[in-house]
C-alpha cells in the first residue's frame, strides 16, 4: 500500500494485494504461508488488524479500511480513492469530473459518479491487471449515500455510456477512474443540472478551449450515437472556433424537434440556430467572449 501510497483497502483488493504479494514474495522472506481464499478470510484478517489499530474501518463506507500503520500512512485518505474501493466499476462525473480536470472555478459539494449499466461491464478495477482478475474474483461494490458529510449521487445511464470516455489518472499515486475532460464537457451538455447548472457547463468549454483533443471529443460523441448530443456539441464548437471535419456532416443530420434545444429542461426560445436546428434557449455571450 505505502509503495502505491494507499490509505485506504477494500477487502476485495486486500484479497488481490494478498495473493499479488504470495505470488511475489520468496515463502521465507514472507510473515504468512498462504493469502486468504475467500473475501471472508480476507474480512477476518482486516478485522484483526482492526482491532491490532494497524487499519480503522470506515463508518460510511462498509468494507473499506484506512490505513493507521504509521510505516505506510504519509498522508490523508481522499474522496476519490475511497469511492474506487468502495465501488471500482464507476467513474467519478458530471461536476466532480470537472474540478478533477480543472474545468471551473467552483468547488462542488455533491460528488457524481456513473455506473456501468449492467453488471457484465469490460471494466477492470483501477490498478487491476486482466491476469488477476476470473471470475472467482468478484468485488462487491457498494454506494454510499454520502462521504465526509457529502450527498454522493451515482448515475447509472444508458447502456454502454458509462463505458464510453473514461479513463484512468494518478494525481496522488493511485489510480481514479474519471470521465475524461472530453466526455465531462459532453455530460455537462447533456445534464447540466449536475453540473452547477447551464452556465457552469459553458464555462467548462471555455476552460478545456485550448486544450481540448477534438478528435477525442468528436469520437466520444458519435459513441452515443445520440443526434441531440451533435446538434449541440455541434454549435458550441463552432461558436468557440473550434473546427473538425465532421461538423458538416452533423448539421447535416440536424432535424428540428421537441427535443432541439440547447438546454433540454429550459423551454423553447425565439433565438435559433439554422445551421443547428437548434432552440438557443440560454445565454450563450459566453462563448462569444472567449471566441473573440
Amino acid at each position: 500500500m505505502a509503495a502505491e501510497q494507499r490509505y485506504v483497502v477494500s477487502v476485495w483488493r486486500a484479497r488481490l494485494l494478498l495473493r499479488r504479494a504470495t505470488r511475489d514474495t520468496p515463502p521465507e522472506s514472507r510473515r504468512w504461508t498462504l493469502a486468504p481464499n475467500t473475501h471472508e478470510e480476507t474480512q477476518v484478517l482486516l478485522s484483526r488488524l482492526a482491532r491490532m489499530g494497524e487499519f480503522q474501518a470506515l463508518k460510511d463506507v462498509p468494507y473499506v479500511y484506512e490505513t493507521r500503520a504509521p510505516y505506510a500512512r504519509k498522508g490523508m485518505a481522499r474522496e476519490d480513492e475511497i469511492l474506487m474501493e468502495a465501488q471500482p466499476f464507476a467513474a467519478l462525473s458530471h461536476a466532480t469530473a470537472m474540478a478533477f480536470h480543472d474545468l471551473t472555478d467552483d468547488f462542488p459539494q455533491d460528488i457524481h459518479l456513473i455506473l456501468p449499466s449492467n453488471t457484465r461491464t469490460t471494466l477492470l478495477p483501477p490498478g487491476i491487471k486482466p491476469t488477476e482478475w476470473d471470475e472467482q474474483t468478484t468485488a462487491v461494490g457498494h454506494t454510499p449515500r454520502s462521504l465526509f458529510k457529502k450527498p454522493i449521487h451515482w448515475h447509472r445511464l444508458i447502456a454502454g455510456s458509462s463505458e464510453v470516455g473514461t479513463d484512468e489518472y494518478r494525481p496522488h499515486g493511485y489510480p481514479v477512474r474519471v470521465t475524461t475532460p472530453e466526455r465531462t464537457l459532453i455530460d455537462a451538455l447533456h445534464h447540466p443540472e449536475w453540473c452547477g447548472g447551464f452556465s457552469q457547463a459553458l464555462q467548462a468549454w471555455v476552460h478545456a478551449r485550448d486544450t481540448l483533443d477534438l478528435d477525442r471529443l468528436v469520437d466520444t460523441v458519435e459513441a452515443f450515437g445520440v443526434n441531440i448530443l451533435r446538434q449541440r456539441a455541434g454549435f458550441i464548437m463552432e461558436e468557440l472556433n473550434l473546427h473538425h471535419p465532421v461538423l458538416d456532416e452533423w448539421a447535416l443530420l440536424a432535424k428540428r424537434g421537441g427535443s432541439s434545444r440547447l438546454v433540454g429542461g429550459a423551454p423553447f426560445r425565439e433565438q435559433f440556430s439554422e445551421r443547428w436546428k437548434l432552440s438557443i434557449n440560454a445565454p450563450v455571450g459566453l462563448l462569444a467572449e472567449a471566441r473573440s
